[in-house]
């Protein structure tokens, strides 16, 4: 059943000076910080409604998303009559237009979009605590949230999900098998890093039955080409890191990382490298288009990847696989203190209310976040215009992208006892760093010119010194 359309009250400075009355006209007393329940609309149509006067601008950092904001501003003015009036950066440096916007002259953003925690340190007197609000309760997984100094800064509207895709047409020809060496049913058997190697493993013996030519797409590891393999597969270790030792990402702490999940890492990627489908001497000559090739043809069971996934799989030359046929698991690691492990999420856009505003104008901006998560029309925004797969538990089957993956990554995300990785992956340090680091050593490891001690301090190294690189643009 669809969601009903949902408002916010209307508010007019003329009731706002009423106190009280006018809390008993809306119905709530509301905090600054809690963004109130909003008002539900029995219709879908938008009924215009008397102007308020009030505006708040909303800064919003990609240029080609400025018309998608602004007709929704249309209908929330009519809806409400409030004036969001959108912001969009005029140059290549949104971040730093941010920071201008809300420290120079004119009116402020009351609401704004960021998309990397390290520009918190750009607006941190403007933060506004969220994690009180009504829109926080909604988060599927608080952990999503963006907290700096104890406090809840950011909330996502979309997040990104990351694992192994398999082939679910490969899997149950496999499962179907009579001789198979394991006593596996489903992919929903499949729990422990141990359960994976073992799958792996049969599957590999069955490839010519199978006709693969093996389990997984080989590590695509040319310059340029390996994010995949490198920046999204170190983010799973990662993100567990970041949570058992409590590492403020906004802060300086993140420029270190220890790796105390390396084995974890190591074994998960001697395990692809043992049951791929090519030469694992030659990865550093593989474009990441040869690995989504295989997978398209039906030559490989499995490969790692996101939920954007589709459009490569779409792209690749010989497709033969559809995205019907596309599944997650999670990219399961020997992680010592870590059970049952979920797929590895993370925000790709994040939503913050300016603090420093009159308290009218940030109520008005809790309102508008809070019609933006909860209702039909501003759920439906993110899925169908923006593509975000929107982590709140108002999410429904019409405000999902139309993403088979996105449904899977939603189911994971609701499976309780599942511990997920949250990821960050947009602070790895650049391509530089990638290509010279990450990929160079990957590549020597695989050849046997380098063993995995080596990368680790290598890896350890290169990330505090691209780091710093990086850190000095904020």
């Amino acid at each position: 059943m669809k969601q009903k359309e949902t408002k916010p009250r209307s508010l007019r400075k003329t009731l706002l000076t009423l106190g009280l009355c006018a809390a008993l006209i809306v119905g709530f007393i509301a905090g600054c910080t809690t963004p109130p329940e909003a008002a539900q609309d029995e219709t879908t149509d938008l009924v215009p409604v008397q102007e308020t006067g009030l505006k708040l601008n909303l800064y919003q950092p990609h240029p080609a998303q400025a018309a998608l904001w602004q007709s929704l501003a249309a209908d929330y003015k009519t809806l409400t009559g409030v004036d969001v009036n959108v912001i969009s950066p005029k140059t290549g440096a949104p971040a730093t237009e941010l920071k201008e916007a809300l420290t120079g002259e004119g009116d402020k953003p009351a609401l704004f979009l960021f998309t990397n925690p390290r520009e918190y340190k750009a607006w941190q007197d403007n933060a506004m605590n969220l994690g009180d609000g009504q829109v926080f309760q909604h988060l599927i997984d608080p952990r999503l949230a963006l907290v700096a100094n104890g406090k809840t800064v950011g909330l996502p509207l979309g997040i990104e999900a990351f694992g192994i895709i398999y082939n679910k047409t490969i899997m149950s020809n496999y499962f179907e098998l009579e001789n198979k060496a394991t006593d596996y049913k489903s992919m929903d058997d499949i729990k422990t890093h141990k359960d994976l190697e073992a799958l792996v493993k049969d599957l590999n013996n069955h490839k010519t039955e199978l006709g693969i030519d093996g389990v997984f797409s080989a590590p695509a590891l040319k310059a340029g080409e390996g994010a995949a393999w490198t920046t999204r597969l170190l983010s799973v270790p990662m993100g567990y890191e970041i949570e058992k030792e409590k590492i403020d990402v906004t802060g300086d702490k993140i420029d270190e990382l220890s790796m105390r999940y390396d084995t974890g890492y190591h074994s998960f990627y001697d395990m692809m490298l043992g049951y791929s489908t090519a030469d694992k001497t030659k990865l550093d000559t593989r474009a990441y288009a040869d690995a989504v090739k295989e997978f398209a043809s039906g030559k490989a069971a499995m490969i790692l990847g996101s939920m954007d996934f589709n459009g490569h799989l779409n792209s690749a030359v010989g497709q033969s696989v559809n995205a019907e046929q596309c599944q997650f698991i999670p990219a399961f690691m020997n992680l010592n203190d870590v059970q049952n492990q979920g797929l590895t999420y993370e925000a790709v856009e994040y939503i913050a209310i300016n603090g420093k505003l009159e308290q009218e104008e940030k109520q008005a901006a809790g309102e508008f976040l809070n019609w933006l998560v909860t209702s039909e029309k501003g759920m439906d925004f993110l899925a169908n215009q923006l593509n975000l797969l929107a982590p709140y538990d108002t999410i429904t089957e019409e405000t999902m992208p139309k993403n088979p993956l996105a449904n899977c990554a939603m189911e994971w995300l609701k499976k309780e006892g599942v511990s997920s990785a949250v990821s960050y992956s947009v602070l790895s340090p650049g391509e530089e760093f990638r290509d010279e680091v990450m990929a160079k050593g990957l590549v020597a490891y695989a050849k046997g010119e380098s063993n995995w001690d080596k990368f680790k301090t290598d890896l350890q190294k290169g990330w505090a010194e691209f780091r710093a690189k990086v850190d000095e643009n904020y």
